[in-house]
């Protein structure tokens, strides 16, 4: 058996996946268009086409299910505060 001027001939083959993350360059990404008719301006990015399949009602729920309930969750809170704030200055305006 000859041996390997390396050093490595009782390595296993090492799997290296592909690069999956594609750098852009600015001529590959969607440019922002400009809507004047709604008030302040605002960065407007062209929606893709879905042309996939649609998602299911589960994928749907595990994408936004989390957002909407962290957004239930500040906007109870929001509106204790101001309940709280609102009795106390109708008690101090009755008193």
């Amino acid at each position: 058996m000859t041996s390997d001027v390396k050093g490595q001939e009782d390595r296993r083959p090492v799997y290296l996946p592909e690069n999956r993350h594609h750098w852009a360059s600015n001529d590959e990404v969607d440019k922002p268009v400009v809507d004047v008719t709604r008030g302040p301006i605002r960065a407007r990015f062209r929606r893709n086409r879905n042309t996939g399949p649609s998602i299911s009602v589960g994928e749907w729920m595990r994408a936004n299910l989390p957002k909407i309930g962290a957004t239930s969750i500040v906007a109870i809170v929001i509106l204790c505060v101001v309940a709280t704030i609102y009795t106390d200055m109708a008690r101090i305006v009755m008193d």
